[in-house]
């Protein structure tokens, strides 16, 4: 969740290891009175992205060129569930044709990139609904708005994912950059 909304490796792992920090210096009583755990970390987790993605957004606006994000190399997260766009017939990589994952691969990088056009609020309730599908109103939690509000932001960072550029890419720059 924390590298879908992040982009980076570095970015997610620094933003999971905050959030197990934070719980773990919660004192017993107040873990006890934490019901679900999962959500906790998971609102936790959300927060601090929303930090991140602020203070990220500052930080590639300063650098010179494209930013892009950062592939996930096969099995960094054990049980996370494989790339963005799932095989229609959830095969795992082995088993399905070189040129699907491929394309799947494709697909997540270019949603990465499309992802950065969002508001770091539109991209976290994005994540948060349409990929991992959080019902809104935990998602109003852990963004600290309502869950009319919520929905708004997920129809917003929709809009902006039918709105991006549709160009087909030359075939001939394609190849010469893959070559690169």
């Amino acid at each position: 969740m924390a590298h879908r909304m992040l982009g980076t490796v570095s970015e997610a792992e620094e933003a999971v290891q905050e959030a197990y920090l934070r719980w773990y210096r919660l004192d017993r009583a107040d873990r006890e009175r934490v019901t679900n755990p999962a959500a906790w970390l998971t609102r936790v987790t959300s927060r601090i992205c929303l930090d991140l993605l602020g203070s990220a957004r500052a930080r590639r606006e300063r650098y010179v060129g494209p930013w892009l994000p950062e592939p996930v190399p096969e099995g960094a997260f054990p049980g996370a569930g494989g790339g963005w766009a799932r095989s229609v017939a959830m095969a795992p990589a082995a088993e399905q044709p070189p040129d699907r994952v491929v394309v799947d691969e494709e697909v997540g990088t270019a949603l990465l990139v499309v992802m950065e056009s969002m508001t770091p609020a539109e991209r976290v309730v994005f994540v948060l609904h349409d990929v991992f599908a959080v019902p809104f109103a935990e998602i109003a939690l852990a963004v600290g708005r309502t869950p009319a509000a919520t929905r708004q932001l997920a129809r917003s960072a929709r809009a902006r994912l039918g709105s991006a550029r549709r160009a087909p890419a030359d075939r001939a720059e394609h190849a010469r950059v893959v070559a690169a």
